[in-house]
């Protein structure tokens, strides 16, 4: 899932809750970034999971007979693991955080164990085994083939982490997990100790988008539902599931008001989100609707768009 799609999605369920709580908007968006800003601190959270991972490697306690041994010193050896462990913003803006024993592992050796001791017998295991690493490359496909067969597919990890953070979906732990291993692949040979990590704010481009979006949908809301109301003419917007109406509200909102933002691309984000959060007949009908809506904007030059055309 891209970054964009899933602050879309986050101003969708946050604008479904200010519906349904009549709760002050600008309390509910301060709400909401606070929701997308601890999605960073479970990637840090992820991140410092590799480290510990690595550190209990080199513990003789974890080495063990047959391929075992070959594996756990392709982990503690391993190159990523020591240009990310010496990551200045890393180890500096995170060790005196509130959150700093979560964030550093230092109660959860059973889980390090696990993702270390209790590594399945399995064709990864013995294809490196007998395969070594012998350039930074191969150790970094290596680290992230490992992170994404064990370390994101286990499932007493991912119960631990959905009762730490259990304010995030899986929607957002998917997400930490691409951007631990965009992370992991962006780190090369000669890469300097203060690499900047992966910002989910892109230079505050993405927050700007994910505050206007929120706002504008709100602040423009009744001119969108008579807009919507005028071309579902056969269908009175009061019956619309009110999840539907905002996801509708929301698109109208990126035709009329993100001149940045092709309506092609727009269209298609919003339908893939359907498939999320929709019926199959509500799919159908936001489709329809939603192609219906820009024909008419388009019709009634009301949508200008910068530099990327329609498309």
């Amino acid at each position: 899932m891209s970054v964009r799609r899933h602050f879309r999605i986050r101003s969708l369920q946050f604008l479904y809750a200010q519906h349904l709580s009549k709760m002050d908007s600008k309390k509910v968006e301060e709400n909401m970034l606070q929701s997308i800003e601890s999605l960073h601190h479970l990637y840090i959270f992820l991140l410092y999971l590799i480290l510990k991972i690595g550190e209990n490697a080199m513990k003789k306690n974890f080495c063990n007979k047959n391929y075992k041994t070959n594996f756990i010193q392709k982990i503690a050896y391993n190159s990523v693991i020591k240009i990310l462990s010496k990551n200045k913003y890393l180890i500096e803006e995170y060790r005196s955080t509130k959150n700093s024993e979560k964030i550093w592992w230092n109660q959860q050796y059973e889980y390090i164990f696990i993702l270390l001791q209790k590594v399945p017998e399995s064709n990864f295991c013995k294809k490196y085994s007998i395969k070594s690493c012998s350039s930074f490359e191969e150790e970094k496909k290596f680290l992230i083939k490992y992170y994404k067969d064990f370390v994101i597919s286990n499932t007493k990890l991912i119960e631990y982490i959905e009762d730490l953070y259990f304010f995030h979906g899986k929607e957002d732990l998917s997400l930490a997990h691409t951007m631990v291993c965009k992370t992991l692949q962006f780190i090369n040979y000669s890469t300097p100790q203060n690499f900047k990590l992966y910002n989910i704010y892109k230079n505050n481009e993405n927050k700007k988008f994910v505050i206007n979006l929120y706002r504008n949908t709100i602040f423009h809301k009744e001119e969108f539902n008579r807009l919507i109301n005028d071309i579902s003419c056969n269908w009175d917007i009061k019956r619309i599931a009110i999840i539907d109406l905002i996801i509708l509200q929301m698109a109208t909102c990126e035709f009329l008001y993100f001149p940045n933002i092709p309506p092609k691309a727009t269209m298609n984000e919003y339908i893939e989100i359907t498939k999320i959060f929709c019926m199959e007949k509500s799919k159908i009908f936001i489709n329809g609707i939603l192609d219906q809506i820009f024909k008419f904007l388009y019709k009634k030059n009301r949508i200008f768009k910068i530099g990327k055309g329609l498309i």
